[in-house]
């Protein structure tokens, strides 16, 4: 009896260690395993893609119960992979750098296939656009500027430059031309290639506020010459 007992208990903790589960509290997600007991669980990590991460508020695993390890990295694929959507569609507040460390994490997983290794390559692509996209912000008002400026320099003259009327030529042929594959990349021009108005938030240390002057006394009024 005692020997039929034990074989239970190992079977049933052997199927207990196989279990695995997500832990989320406020958007983090940690990654538990089960124990090599009938209860309790324990972090499981063995590999920078189980470590614990953040999602956006919206976005929660499809499943937290217990599952096998084939199906948490497939959970685990899903979530690194919309994670990483949002912050590259997202032109205006997307971090490509978190993007990017998402699909690493996905690409560690222990179960993926081929295909979605491509998928995932491909996605680190979309990363590096959006790098891109990121240097050329505020590339429209700099050249708008230099046109401006050359032009105003052929119609003046120059003593020590020459050719200003072609370089506001060449300048202006390369800002239509990047409109033009904004617009064939699907994108607005106006909203990727503009400055945004915190671009350079941070950059300077704020302005020192000074102190209000303090207010100056008011003289004692001299007392009426008939008061008692």
């Amino acid at each position: 009896m005692a020997v039929v007992l034990l074989g239970l208990l190992w079977y049933v903790s052997s199927v207990h260690h196989s279990r695995f589960y997500l832990e989320v509290d406020d958007n983090r997600v940690t990654v538990e395993r089960g124990l090599y007991l009938p209860f309790g669980t324990a972090k499981y990590a063995p590999t920078t893609a189980y470590d614990a991460f953040t999602v956006p508020p919206g976005i929660a695993p499809e499943m937290t119960g217990a599952m096998s390890h084939e199906e948490l990295d497939r959970v685990l694929r899903d979530l690194f992979v919309r994670v990483a959507k949002k912050e590259i569609d997202d032109l205006d507040r997307g971090d490509p750098e978190r993007a990017e460390a998402m699909l690493l994490k996905a690409h560690k997983l222990r179960h993926t296939t081929a295909l979605e290794d491509r998928e995932l390559l491909d996605m680190l692509g979309d990363v590096s656009f959006r790098r891109g996209l990121l240097e050329v912000r505020g590339v429209q008002e700099r050249f708008d500027e230099a046109v401006r400026e050359f032009r105003m320099a052929a119609r003046r003259g120059s003593l020590r430059f020459k050719n200003a009327d072609q370089w506001a030529t060449v300048i202006a042929r390369q800002r239509d031309e990047i409109r033009q594959l904004a617009r064939t990349s699907g994108l607005d021009p106006d909203r990727v290639l503009a400055r945004q108005s915190n671009d350079f938030k941070g950059l300077l240390p704020p302005l020192p506020t000074e102190p209000a002057p303090a207010a100056e006394p008011t003289p004692a009024k001299a007392p009426d010459a008939g008061a008692p």
